[in-house]
């Protein structure tokens, strides 16, 4: 799907040399606003409820392509600074690549890089009320929990995540990660990406009149 080419080098000092450039983040931020559009758009026309959540893997699902060889390139070939603690949690680091800085001065989206420590079992239920995700599993494994069909904490349900799945839920979805035992990496794909000071960034659960957010 996306063919990685072989280039000849003429540009800088010295013998013209070959380049087989990666193009990884370009071809991520695509697959992800195509997948983020579709969900609206399906939302839009009444097909999808909202808020929406779902899960697949990169090898079961045509949307993603060829992308387990961008994933691995991301972790390996293009260096993020990692920083501890990450939204006020001490057991999580994250670096950000924003689409403004990278390609486009006008884009409002980013990816970020998240590592939970192995112990991460605290991080509070919360929402994302002003942008949608896309999440790639690249290490490890952990819980993603999220609210059931009545929308509230008491009907959180917790489901295995391992390297390789993918999470796609729209914004207003009521969430967590807890990783007991092993190290969990993620790609969070945000969209819009809402500064993290912001306090629109995030909401955390409260429980109100019998129990809904």
């Amino acid at each position: 799907m996306y063919a990685q080419s072989t280039f000849e080098v003429l540009s800088g000092e010295g013998e013209a040399t070959s380049c087989n450039w990666q193009g990884s983040l370009a071809r991520l931020f695509h697959v992800c606003r195509d997948l983020t559009a579709s969900m609206n758009a399906d939302i839009r026309a009444s097909l999808l409820p909202r808020p929406f959540c779902a899960r697949s893997n990169i090898d079961k699902h045509e949307a993603f392509g060829n992308i387990k060889q961008d994933l691995r390139s991301l972790m390996v070939s293009y260096p993020l600074d990692i920083q501890f603690p990450f939204e006020g949690v001490p057991t999580i680091g994250g670096g950000i690549w924003r689409a403004s800085e990278l390609y486009e001065d006008h884009a409002t989206d980013a990816l970020l890089k998240l590592r939970f420590r192995a112990g991460t079992m605290d991080l509070p239920v919360h929402s994302h009320d002003h942008s949608d995700r896309v999440i790639f599993v690249t290490e490890g494994s952990g819980l993603f929990a999220l609210a059931g069909v009545s929308g509230t904490v008491e009907s959180m349900k917790s489901i295995s995540v391992k390297a390789g799945d993918a999470i796609v839920f729209s914004r207003g979805t009521l969430h967590t990660f807890q990783v007991p035992s092993v190290d969990l990496v993620l790609l969070s794909y945000h969209s819009p990406f809402i500064d993290l000071d912001d306090p629109r960034q995030y909401t955390i659960a409260k429980i109100g009149d019998g129990g809904r957010l």
